[in-house]
């Protein structure tokens, strides 16, 4: 393959060929594994298998999940490629077949005959990996979630049971309510504007579906809960297929139409709540919750819509912070505040506190200004009792991935747990990085002989082990 065209496929953004098993041997531990740790920490992130037509932002490339498995004080290490229907495809012609989401291509007709997969919408599986309900999942916003087994071999697309339609596409980002085990999520449509919520029983079966109309398709990348309510922000950001199949910029910005905040109550009853702002976007919400008559909602807030089909503009680096947005249910008032100057993305807490009053967030975040594709170099910790941002600088050349709180099992105190994350240094190589949440500094470091490119979400997955 020739990358040399895309940024974003240069560095440690470039992606890995081969599988690999390691085990504890091969695996070179600094400091002190957490021998209460049981479970394993996963991340999904894009692994392109054969040269794009196209590639400005790693929204692209196939799936692939990289993971740590804790047990007895000891560590393995897999990676695996999520098997889809368009990556199996594309490795039958030897060859790429399907565009990106910025450009897409029709499917020759030669491919269909032969049983190819139809759809020009690749079914990446590159953007989380979730364990609930006893099943572990590689999921993408675009379509059905893919099944995998513990060992991250793939079992398939998954529809919960029917509950998912054809056309149906399940978020990558859902959240897990600590009290009920639910998984609150959504489903949207490429023919549809509309969203609806769903619900995702503890034991993995489908619950309830709350529709939200809209007039037009919005880009909703993520949701927050709180006690009564889900948050979702419709920003004036749009994306055309059609467009997009006739090779034009799919797209769009329209900021004099302003970002609405939507509240959705949970049980399903009562109306929407509409909050009204200037045009921001976000990524990534860190957590929210309920106090006193408003709604406190922490996430990460970006300008504009962070990406385009042209190369070389930089919009996909522009600022990214930590911000407080507190909605007024009383007067439908809404205050935005900067709780922080620093360059971050992947914003984490403790998931035992989600939709809670909490006190520290976690995302990845950078100390220095980047130069033809952005990163992160350190892992931050933002505490909302004290107003203090702390970083953990990996150096100016790392590479860190989205930090995940792991809870210390003997212990409900956020102060006890752990941040992971993958890290790339070129001096030390990869590593999972594991920090103490609390003290904020190095509790130890997995040494992995082999590179962990850079990637999308992580999850911690308890009591998940191989054996």
């Amino acid at each position: 393959m020739d990358l040399s065209a895309f940024p974003y496929l240069q560095g440690n953004y470039a992606p890995v060929e081969a599988e690999y098993d390691h085990d504890e041997t091969q695996l070179r531990v600094e400091g002190t594994i957490p021998k209460n740790l049981v479970g394993a920490y996963m991340r999904d992130g894009a692994n392109t298998a054969y040269e794009p037509n196209h590639y400005v932002y790693p929204l692209d490339g196939d799936g692939m999940v990289h993971a740590v498995y804790f047990r007895d004080g000891k560590v393995q290490y897999k990676n695996r490629w999520v098997e889809t229907s368009h990556l199996k495809t594309e490795r039958e012609w030897g060859k790429t077949i399907y565009g990106s989401v910025g450009k897409l291509l029709e499917v020759p007709q030669e491919v269909i005959d032969a049983g190819g997969e139809p759809s020009p919408v690749r079914n990446t599986a590159n953007t989380n990996v979730i364990y609930h309900g006893e099943k572990l999942f590689a999921m993408w916003e675009g379509g059905f979630p893919h099944l995998l087994n513990n060992d991250l071999s793939t079992v398939g697309l998954y529809d919960y049971d029917g509950a998912l339609k054809p056309g149906d596409a399940l978020t990558a980002h859902p959240k897990v309510c600590p009290d009920t085990g639910d998984l609150i999520t959504c489903t949207q449509r490429w023919d549809s504007p509309n969203y609806w919520v769903q619900v995702i029983d503890k034991n993995g079966k489908h619950k309830q579906t709350i529709p939200v109309e809209f007039e037009r398709k919005g880009i909703i990348h993520d949701l927050q809960i709180t006690e009564n309510y889900v948050i979702i922000f419709y920003a004036p950001a749009w994306h055309s297929l059609e467009r997009a199949m006739k090779g034009e910029d799919p797209f769009m910005w329209e900021p004099d139409r302003g970002t609405k905040i939507i509240a959705i109550p949970r049980d399903g009853s009562g109306k929407n709540v509409v909050y009204e702002t200037d045009a921001f976007f976000s990524w990534h919400f860190c957590n929210g919750f309920e106090q006193g008559g408003k709604i406190i909602i922490d996430y990460i807030w970006i300008n504009s819509i962070p990406f385009t089909q042209a190369q070389g503009t930089g919009v996909e680096k522009q600022p990214r912070r930590m911000y407080r947005m507190t909605l007024d249910k009383a007067t439908k008032q809404v205050t935005n505040e900067q709780f922080s100057d620093v360059f971050c993305e992947f914003s984490r807490v403790d998931e035992r506190l989600m939709g809670k009053d909490y006190r520290y967030g976690f995302a990845a975040s950078s100390n220095h200004d980047w130069d033809d594709a952005h990163g992160y170099n350190c892992t931050g910790r933002y505490d909302f009792v004290t107003g203090e941002t702390k970083l953990w600088d990996y150096g100016p050349e790392a590479n860190a991935g989205e930090p995940v709180y792991v809870p210390n099992p003997d212990s409900d105190k956020e102060e006890d747990g752990w941040v992971m994350c993958f890290v790339f240094n070129p001096d030390e190589g990869a590593f999972l990085s594991i920090l103490n949440a609390g003290t904020f500094d190095q509790a130890a470091k997995v040494f992995i002989p082999t590179r962990v490119p850079n990637g999308f979400h992580a999850n911690w997955m308890q009591n998940l082990t191989l054996s």
